[in-house]
């Protein structure tokens, strides 16, 4: 589970092998083999030294975020795992094939996790509303015929075919959040996919769970792999940014974030006039606590669900952590990398 700190005023202390959460008269005490993550969003927060020393000796980590969910801290044991051989590779990569194959990688499992995603949600409508049923699959085989033509890319450095598969994987998001625009309720307001600054439901709810929930896994995962957060291959090197981290992430958008909030929308836990703080919004809050709330819950249990994928069932939340495993093992040239995909 991940304790959420959010408000002003809350404590986080320690008692033997417990964390306490104090908050007025409210006390919660959970037994720190339970937690997988804290995180605090909220810079009236305060914390023990002990609190935090009890977090990494159970390599729990300590993500601290803005209210919009953007991490700009993390915390994490000094003791790491993997080799320096790995991260070694990883550099080397970048000028050779492999960082090309697992690029184009990364793509083709975005690709096709959109195009099943769309397919699932075209079977879920075929009885209650046929035509848009047909809309969705239509949508979902477009963006599968982009993965094949990514399939065709010749293959080179990273550098010299970096816009290639950007273009691709841009083509395929433009199809891919066209028709979910046609299953999501009006009063939204989705116009297409925004990123900072967005100020609309969806968009923000996609954004929070990207950032507070997605991004902390998979950093956590890359760096127990061994590998660099910031020396990636499809994204571009820029100071402070995680290239890495948002590579692997692209295999795991849909399945995780996407479908959460959309389902928890879909099944009216979260109703679209109830999402963003109408009055007196605190430094930075777009989203409502009821809604971070529920949204944080989604995920967790999206995370949690078993799926079946490379011949395993295994919690989705696992795959995150197998696939940063596959990318060390393939820059060690131990195995091939297949990206992370799931049917429908």
């Amino acid at each position: 589970m991940k304790i959420f700190l959010d408000d002003f005023g809350i404590f986080l202390g320690r008692k033997r092998n417990r964390f306490v959460v104090k908050q007025k008269d409210r006390k919660d005490e959970i037994v720190a083999d339970n937690v997988d993550s804290i995180v605090c969003a909220c810079q009236g927060v305060s914390m023990s030294a002990s609190a935090l020393n009890l977090a990494m000796t159970h390599n729990i980590q300590v993500v601290f975020a803005r209210y919009g969910g953007w991490p700009y801290a993390i915390l994490m044991p000094t003791a790491m795992t993997g080799s320096v051989r790995a991260r070694r590779e990883q550099f080397l990569a970048y000028n050779d094939e492999r960082g090309y194959f697992l690029a184009k990688n990364f793509v083709a499992g975005k690709l096709a996790n959109q195009a099943n995603f769309l397919r699932l949600i075209a079977k879920n409508r075929k009885t209650t509303n046929p035509l848009l049923a047909q809309r969705i699959y239509d949508s979902g085989r477009a963006v599968s015929d982009i993965a094949t033509r990514l399939a065709s890319v010749t293959s080179g450095r990273i550098d010299e075919k970096r816009q290639e598969l950007m273009n691709l994987e841009a083509e395929g998001a433009r199809v891919y959040w066209g028709a979910i625009k046609e299953i999501l309720p009006k009063e939204l307001n989705f116009e297409g996919r925004e990123t900072r600054g967005a100020r609309d439901p969806f968009n923000v709810m996609l954004n929070f769970g990207y950032q507070t929930v997605l991004f902390p896994e998979v950093w956590k995962a890359v760096s127990h792999a061994g590998l660099d957060p910031y020396a990636g291959y499809l994204h571009a090197d820029r100071p402070g940014k995680p290239s890495l981290v948002l590579d692997l992430m692209e295999e795991f958008r849909q399945q995780i974030v996407d479908r959460a909030v959309i389902g928890l929308l879909s099944r009216n836990i979260i109703k679209p006039n109830g999402i963003l703080v109408v009055e007196s919004p605190e430094e930075g809050r777009i989203l409502s606590r009821e809604v971070v709330k529920m949204l944080l819950m989604g995920l967790q249990e999206r995370l949690d669900s078993e799926a079946m994928f490379d011949n395993q069932r295994a919690p989705l939340k696992s795959f995150i952590y197998s696939q940063a495993r596959r990318v060390t093992r393939f820059l060690l040239n131990e195995t091939t990398y297949i990206p992370f995909t799931l049917g429908w």
